[in-house]
């Protein structure tokens, strides 16, 4: 008689006679099935989310591959010039100061902000961007009550962006406030021209 015939008669011979070790094993042996269906049900959701998203991937490439692909050169070339237009370009960072100083200046005087007061800021190289500047220029005046939201929006609209580090806005009375700004932008150096 072999090792595992020794073991399998008493087990069958104890199943047999004993009812709540039939119905335990019954129950142990319906509880591995149920997780099995539940692990397999599981698998095949993720291999069923991994097809949709391969099937997307190659819908989008055929509708790439279909469209002409000189006009979508335009289309990226177009993009491109446009990005390429919001970026301040200057050849020094004094230059890059002075740039900024004229621009908020003339912004501000634009707006009727009265006495004010353009401070050169930090001008330092950006990390890990070669031919990148942080220029930064803190600007103080008096305005008039009510040209707060004007303000707001014609530094947000600029053309070349301006990014606004902090507005301390104080009214000193019902006709007049005081504004304090610091407003940073980013420079891409350019190379010098040739001297006219």
């Amino acid at each position: 008689m072999s090792v595992a015939s020794r073991l399998f008669h008493p087990l069958v011979a104890e199943l047999s006679a004993n009812v709540r070790l039939r119905w335990g094993v019954v129950l142990i042996l319906g509880l591995l099935l149920g997780y099995a269906i539940l692990w397999q049900s599981d698998r095949l959701a993720e291999a069923r989310r991994d097809y949709e998203a391969v099937t997307e991937q190659l819908a989008r490439a055929e509708a790439v591959l279909g469209q002409d692909s000189l006009a979508l050169l335009d289309t990226e070339r177009e993009t491109h010039r446009r990005i390429n237009s919001m970026f301040w370009k200057a050849e020094t960072e004094g230059l890059a100061q002075a740039q900024l100083q004229s621009a908020l200046g003339g912004l501000l005087s634009r707006l009727g902000l009265r006495k004010t007061r353009l401070h050169t800021g930090s001008s330092r190289p950006v990390p890990d961007l070669p031919g990148v500047w942080q220029v930064q220029i803190r600007a103080a005046a008096n305005y008039r009550p009510g040209l707060e939201l004007r303000i707001v929006h014609a530094l947000s609209t600029h053309p070349k962006k301006m990014i606004v580090d902090r507005l301390d806005l104080k009214r000193h009375g019902p006709n007049e406030g005081y504004l304090v700004l610091i407003v940073s932008s980013y420079f891409v150096r350019v190379k010098a021209g040739p001297p006219k």
